[in-house]
């Protein structure tokens, strides 16, 4: 660790992208803690809830939201608007599709149309959710139109910096920028709700017996959450390896082949499916809390908590069928068999005992269709773990079991990815006098 470390800060060049990530991280949390001017701090801390669609948005921003603070939208538009762009590609507009067969310069116009649409839906949460907070908990200082314009822009200008720091992340720094601080985002509460934890589990002040049983149960769920660490630590890296042979030499009487794979996620979706299915429930559950006590709302209800499994199990269902079919779904959009193919038939690559064309094109699909499968249920496994723990286990509090879910599969991935471009980065390095210029 030490020896990796220390490898890290010899090349210059390395150790300056990882200080201009850890600035701008810096940067991005001292903007998550500061509350926007025109909002009542103590109408905040009286006990203003994030619930359903907010407690996502909460979470990806580090509790951000529940502070209204400068970034307290974070690159939630901008991975709502990167989502709809690319659904959008998928020939349903003929332009965004046409770009995305254009390579570079296509996917250059489609970011340029996606900052747009960034901007549009940024506006639009701003005003939703600061109009939704001030008729509930009265969070302006001012209700007046002046007072709203003041927050929406602010927090609109939040948003599309915090994208500008993904950016500069991106190109000058380490890693991928909007995951980074998506990472930061949820690390940060991190400490929180394990002494939340801690607190609810370990009391001082009703004897021995109680003390030894909440130390005991504590180690418990500080065990339970490392075993789960280390099941999305395996998940997460493990790969279904498609075999792939290229011939090299264009004389058939001559002609040998190089054998290479290509590597398939287990988890190929990522965390998408869950973000997805979550947003899909949450948002019309979050506008029926906001219409009040209606047939209307109550019926929403039934249908769309899902996380209350005794007590709402439709909800609960529809939850785990959405995420199976977000992931077959996404999965797909990911992996285009039918590109792949055709790249592989230009290229002179072909997989061992299946013929070019079609048939390469039906098999990647078959092979991509089993390993979602078990991508589908290592995402139900995770995303049912905090759900059932408070319901099996009663006496953990449920804002820090919500880290087991989501968070825990973007903090994992995004961690793996970085130390894999840092290892890249420095075998470069190493190997650069063995490089043809």
């Amino acid at each position: 660790m030490f020896t990796f470390l220390k490898k890290i800060f010899q090349k210059g060049e390395l150790r300056h992208k990882i200080i201009f990530t850890l600035g701008m991280l810096f940067v991005f949390r001292i903007g998550s803690a500061v509350t926007i001017p025109a909002i009542n701090s103590a109408k905040l801390s009286s006990g203003l809830e994030t619930t359903g669609i907010l407690a996502i948005m909460n979470m990806l921003g580090g509790g951000s939201l529940e502070r209204f603070s400068l970034f307290s939208l974070g690159v939630s538009p901008y991975i709502t608007a990167s989502i709809i762009i690319e659904l959008l590609s998928m020939d349903v507009i003929p332009t965004l599709t046409q770009w995305r067969e254009e390579g570079e310069t296509g996917r250059k116009k489609k970011d340029r149309v996606t900052r747009y649409v960034t901007v549009i839906l940024a506006a639009v949460q701003a005003f939703s959710l600061t109009y939704a907070f001030d008729k509930s908990y009265g969070i302006l200082r001012e209700s007046t139109p002046l007072s709203y314009a003041y927050v929406v822009i602010i927090m609109v200008a939040g948003a599309m910096f915090a994208m500008w720091m993904g950016d500069q992340i991106t190109n000058k720094g380490i890693g991928n920028g909007v995951s980074l601080l998506i990472f930061t985002g949820i690390v940060s509460n991190l400490p929180t709700s394990f002494i939340t934890v801690f607190n609810t589990l370990v009391v001082t002040n009703q004897g021995t017996q109680k003390l030894v049983m909440g130390a005991l149960n504590y180690g418990l769920f500080v065990l339970l959450y490392l075993l789960i660490v280390v099941f999305v630590v395996y998940n997460e890296g493990a790969n279904r390896k498609i075999p792939i042979v290229y011939a090299t030499n264009s004389n058939p009487m001559m002609r040998t082949k190089d054998g290479t794979h290509m590597p398939i996620k287990i988890n190929t979706s990522g965390v998408i499916p869950v973000i997805f299915a979550s947003s899909v429930l949450a948002t019309p559950l979050t506008v029926s809390q906001l219409i009040g006590n209606t047939n209307v709302s109550n019926m929403i209800q039934k249908i769309c908590t899902y996380n209350q499994p005794v007590q709402y199990p439709i909800g609960f269902v529809l939850y785990l069928v959405l995420i199976v079919a977000f992931s077959f779904f996404y999965a797909n959009l990911q992996i285009d068999a039918e590109k792949i193919s055709g790249d592989l038939r230009k290229n002179g690559g072909s997989i061992p005992g299946v013929r070019s064309g079609i048939e390469t094109q039906n098999y990647i699909k078959k092979v991509l269709n089993r390993v979602t499968v078990v991508g589908s249920i290592f995402l139900l496994i995770v995303a049912v773990i905090p759900i059932m723990i408070p319901v099996i286990w009663k006496t953990v509090a449920n804002s820090a079991v919500t880290l087991y879910g989501t968070g825990l599969i973007i903090v994992t991935g995004v961690a793996l990815e970085t130390v894999n471009q840092i290892k890249t980065h420095l075998t470069r390095k190493e190997y650069r006098g063995y490089i043809r210029r």
